[in-house]
């Protein structure tokens, strides 16, 4: 009897380490804002997609959806229409809350380019260039309890490519693609926030 008590007690203990383990704060990912300089194409939407990811991934967070909710509030809808079937219909009035929301604006946005080709008349020319990338994400975490700021930190992504190659009358043949730059130098910045992040005690 007292075997059978002790290991029940051993499997609870084990239960409550477990979810606790697995307990984390929750959090909101607003939109990025795209406050680099006018004119600038910034792909504001894709650079919180990718923060999202990154956090996920890093499991620092358990992430709560609120730029799509209309798709969850469709879901819901669809269930109490009586169409769905009741057993894995979701239900309405249970949108979990977030204990913090991330707010972010992407302020710097742009590339320099540099080099050139040097040309033999009539027959070739040899050139190199490179251009290298910046990209600066200001975000700021909120405690919704307290509208306390949390986190505030700006952090600078770069990443350079340089391509090297021969021009001839036929075209020109570079070693290198200038291809994904500006997503590299922004995943450089959105690493930096969350390694950063990953050194806060953050209250569930």
């Amino acid at each position: 009897m007292k075997k059978i008590n002790f290991i029940t007690l051993l499997l609870l203990l084990c239960v409550l380490l477990s979810s606790r383990a697995d307990a984390r704060p929750t959090l909101a990912v607003r939109a990025f804002d795209n406050k680099a300089e006018r004119g600038t194409d910034v792909p504001a939407q894709a650079i919180t997609d990718m923060m999202t990811t990154e956090l996920y991934n890093a499991g620092l967070f358990s992430l709560v959806e609120r730029e799509k909710l209309d798709y969850v509030a469709e879901e819901q809808r669809l269930a109490q229409s009586g169409l769905m079937d009741p057993s894995t219909a979701p239900q309405a009035g249970m949108v979990k809350g977030a204990r913090y929301s991330m707010t972010g604006a992407i302020t710097v946005y742009y590339y320099n380019a540099s080099g050139g080709i040097v040309y033999v008349p009539g027959i070739a020319g040899g050139g190199a260039g490179s251009k290298t990338a910046y990209v600066t994400l200001d975000i700021r975490i909120v405690d919704n309890s307290t509208s306390e700021v949390i986190y505030a930190a700006a952090e600078q992504g770069e990443a350079k490519r340089e391509a090297s190659g021969l021009i001839t009358r036929f075209g020109g043949f570079a070693s290198v693609s200038y291809g994904g730059i500006l997503a590299t130098a922004t995943r450089d910045s959105v690493i930096k926030h969350v390694e950063t992040m990953q050194k806060i005690n953050w209250q569930e």
